[in-house]
């Protein structure tokens, strides 16, 4: 899969000059464009059926959309332990999508993953990006108010990120209210196929959260490249209270963290990644179905 996405991109960015062409060590000219070569496949995955950053407006205006449901991916920029990058949110909701067009790319239009999300919780562990709650909110409900506007009354919102929720929801709201037919749908993908997941999890209740078992499965299987394996370990701490479960506090890594690593790494392998992301897939095409058939709507 790496491969393929640097084939896509890998002509273009070695015919560019700089760097690559004149840097005489030879692991300078090999590394550089091999990590540009990445960059740009993360921006602009293997041409998909139906990206609608792909195809021009004339192409677009040709469309059914009617029987096209628009998919938004949204994620996030911010730490994931000393193993997992900054971007891991962003690379393993992209690789979502980029899977839903493949399966089923004549009842899908995608656009490309939104990176900036709410991530207030993290910025205490340098490096971390967010939007204010707000601009967020603002920037999903108008994002996805553009694709109404431009005639597709379905959307999908694919949630990568957790710390994106509350906003989610708000965004929904706003969105209800100012597009009171409009039917629009969001599901963070560890949720969406929980129960799939959960039965390939082994860590335990709590070994599984932020940048734990199954991200790092996740990443292990699509991106092994960016994990170093050398640092995985286990992080976290979570409140002795019977009534933490009950109550609401907002708190941040730092206060329950050691690392930025809520849950185990260590049981993170590619096999399981693999099973989670073919889970994931199998339960979006499910649910974009049911948007089709209007089973998720009362």
């Amino acid at each position: 899969q790496l491969e393929r996405m640097i084939a896509e991109v890998g002509s273009a960015a070695a015919a560019e000059p700089g760097p690559a062409t004149c840097l005489p060590p030879p692991q300078c000219r090999v590394r550089f464009p091999l990590r540009r070569c990445l960059h740009l496949a993360l921006l602009y995955p293997p041409r998909g059926d139906m990206f609608l950053g792909e195809l021009t407006w004339p192409e677009f205006k040709e469309l059914d959309r009617s029987k096209l449901v628009g998919v938004y991916p949204i994620a996030a920029f911010e730490q994931h332990g000393p193993h997992l990058p900054f971007l891991t949110d962003t690379i393993e909701t992209t690789e979502i999508v980029r899977r839903l067009d493949e399966r089923i790319p004549d009842q899908v239009v995608c656009l490309p993953t939104q990176w900036l999300g709410y991530s207030y919780h993290h910025t205490r562990f340098a490096g971390s990006m967010t939007a204010t709650s707000e601009t967020h909110i603002n920037l999903i409900a108008e994002t996805v108010g553009c694709l109404l506007d431009a005639g597709l009354d379905k959307v999908l919102i694919v949630n990568g990120h957790g710390g994106n929720k509350p906003d989610l929801t708000v965004a929904l709201q706003k969105i209800k209210e100012k597009y009171p037919h409009s039917r629009v749908i969001g599901a963070s993908w560890w949720e969406v196929a929980g129960e799939q997941i959960a039965a390939i999890r082994e860590a335990g209740p709590l070994g599984w959260g932020h940048a734990g078992e199954m991200e790092t499965s996740v990443m292990l299987a699509i991106r092994p490249d960016l994990v170093h394996t050398d640092k995985l370990r286990k992080d976290g701490r979570a409140p002795a209270s019977e009534y933490s479960g009950k109550t609401m506090q907002y708190r941040r890594m730092d206060e329950v963290t050691d690392c930025g690593v809520f849950g185990d790494a260590t049981y993170g392998t590619a096999d399981k990644g693999e099973r989670m992301m073919q889970a994931v897939i199998d339960c979006y095409v499910e649910v974009v179905s049911d948007m089709q058939s209007n089973r998720l709507y009362a």
